[in-house]
């Protein structure tokens, strides 16, 4: 990721009432049934209507919601809970519009409400009333500094308007919000590396890898000593006494789980490992180990789940060695680039070993009418196209069934990527830098896909191709920030949303060309952060196996995008 277009998609609400959650509260007291009939009664007052239309709402029934929610405000016009409600229901029936008319009506009982300045601010971004925007959500951080969804959405505004000196001040705000969490930090020197600040860019580069658990290790001499000498026991039983002590350290859990793993004791393994992850998602180690013990224990779809998850950690973390080398390349520190440069090379091949492990796992799970199709020895040896061998491992049959789909979906950037790490893994680099260079030229914008191929190129001898495509992974024109930040605001309403992915699939119906539509809008909101790209890689695995049970199943889904279930 460059960081730059996942600014555009932050702080996005999927829908009007996620600002409201602390308002808009179904305590579940009481079933459907009752609600329906105290609001229904000839004395039913504008809270039963309100506790009725919450209720509604929450079971997406919005025209139903609308109704309860009148109804309360006729009873009470000042029942400013019940208009927020109003506004959440014709936000997504598509009436924009009225939505922020009843948010304003709200905002003259209470005028100093945040979530309500927030959510104008919201409605007004979507609308296009930019400036209408800034001003709500400036005011918001006026009366609530720490509110970082509308930090968020003024750096998308300053990004999208070419401004990213207001972005880093929004940012800058936001490392001082939440000084441990990495991605802040990076996106930070990604701005400075963008508006020339190189040295700033290297020191907040540097200072977002050393805060990366990864990078750093805490170690007790007296466990260390116990399990050189084969103690275990003792070793867990001062490890757990130090855990007693400071419970907050996640490598203290990633730590005691790796003993527990000593004595084959898998599942309190996987509760160390759990916690660890708990205090720090992005603790890579932790999610590697955590996905090794499902695999141990005969669990691919767990395994699959968290080696996807460590992939796109393990990229977060490539990224940032990138940006700083490249940050000390700009600055003229060359030999400190190059270290970095070197730096990033060995945390890269991580990535493609935990795709090719996601990808072989994905076979194993395959019902056994087809893993025989692939892999038993009655069947006639299939031959790879390239060099004649015979098929007889899983990474191969990946690799077999990644070019089987291009053919047939040539336009799908995301699978071009994916071979170009399953090529990796297997030592085809010249062929790997190929599939990179495809899937580029697909989606100019993916930027992981542009950082794979700089250090493909680093790896092949070619330094100068190979720095030109990783400055060029921290840079993004003009033309792609628009496009992303308007496609972010169309998929923040899904009404919207579907109805202009109907119109574009609409207008290429007649088209000649093979435009992988879904493919290459879905590749764009993972660029954004809004869809789960460790979801996504599991996904692609899974359509490119029609022949299987969940293979039709996802392949059915295809065409409903969801977004990724994250609260701003």
């Amino acid at each position: 990721m460059s960081y730059l277009l996942e600014v555009l998609g932050r702080g996005l609400l999927a829908e009007l009432a996620a600002a409201f959650r602390d308002v808009l509260v179904d305590a579940e007291q009481h079933s459907t049934p009752s609600l329906r009939e105290a609001a229904r009664r000839a004395e039913a007052t504008s809270d039963d209507l309100f506790r009725m239309g919450v209720r509604l709402l929450n079971n997406r029934d919005l025209v139903g919601a609308r109704k309860s929610f009148t109804q309360a405000i006729t009873l009470d016009p000042a029942n400013v809970t019940a208009r927020v409600g109003l506004a959440c229901a014709l936000d997504e029936l598509g009436h924009a519009d009225e939505a922020v008319e009843q948010l304003h009506t709200g905002l003259e009982t209470k005028p100093n409400d945040p979530p309500l300045l927030f959510a104008i601010g919201c409605c007004s971004e979507r609308l296009g009333r930019i400036d209408d925007a800034v001003a709500y959500y400036t005011t918001t951080l006026d009366l609530c500094p720490g509110l970082r969804n509308a930090h968020e959405r003024l750096a998308a505004i300053h990004v999208k308007q070419g401004n990213p000196s207001g972005a880093i001040d929004r940012y800058q705000e936001l490392c001082a919000i939440d000084p441990e969490d990495v991605t802040q930090h990076l996106t930070l020197a990604n701005l400075y590396y963008r508006t020339g600040r190189f040295d700033d860019a290297v020191h907040r580069y540097r200072f977002a890898l050393t805060i990366d658990p990864d990078n750093w290790d805490a170690r007790d001499d007296l466990v260390t000593m116990y399990a050189k000498d084969g103690m275990i026991d003792k070793a867990i039983a001062e490890m757990c006494e130090i855990i007693a002590r400071e419970p907050a350290f996640a490598d203290n859990h990633l730590r005691l789980g790796d003993l527990h793993a000593k004595l084959g004791d898998d599942e309190s393994a996987l509760a160390e490992y759990a916690k660890a992850v708990q205090l720090n998602p992005g603790y890579l180690e932790a999610s590697v180990k955590t996905g090794t013990a499902h695999m141990r224990r005969g669990r691919y779809a767990e395994a699959a789940q968290w080696f996807g998850k460590a992939v796109e950690i393990n990229d977060r973390l490539l990224t940032g060695y990138v940006g700083l080398a490249c940050a000390q390349q700009e600055g003229g520190h060359f030999d400190e680039a190059e270290e970095t440069f070197e730096m990033a090379s060995r945390v890269e091949p991580n990535s493609h070993l935990l795709f090719s492990e996601m990808a072989q796992l994905q076979l194993k799970m395959a019902p056994a009418r087809q893993a025989d199709q692939y892999l038993a020895p009655t069947e006639p040896p299939r031959l790879d196209d390239r060099d004649g061998s015979k098929v007889d491992d899983l990474l191969t049959q990946q690799i077999m069934r990644h070019a089987d789909a291009l053919r047939f979906r040539p336009n799908h950037a995301d699978l071009h990527y994916r071979l170009g790490l399953l090529l990796r893994e297997r030592g085809r680099l010249d062929d790997a830098i190929d599939s990179f260079r495809a899937a580029l030229k697909i989606n100019p914008s993916y930027v992981k896909a542009t950082i794979k191929l700089g250090l493909a190129l680093k790896e092949a001898g070619r330094p100068e191709e190979s720095l030109d495509a990783l400055s060029s992974a921290l840079r993004d024109r003009p033309e792609d920030v628009d496009l992303h930040y308007q496609l972010g605001l169309t998929f923040s309403d899904q009404n919207q949303f579907s109805l202009a992915l109907e119109q574009f699939e609409a207008a290429l119906k007649d088209e000649p060309r093979d435009i992988d539509i879904h493919a290459n809008i879905a590749l764009a909101l993972q660029n954004m952060g809004l869809l789960d790209r460790a979801a996504v890689s599991w996904q692609t695995l899974w359509e490119i196996a029609p022949k299987t049970e969940e293979g039709r199943e996802i392949l059915g889904k295809s065409r409903g995008i969801k977004p990724r279930d994250e609260a701003g």
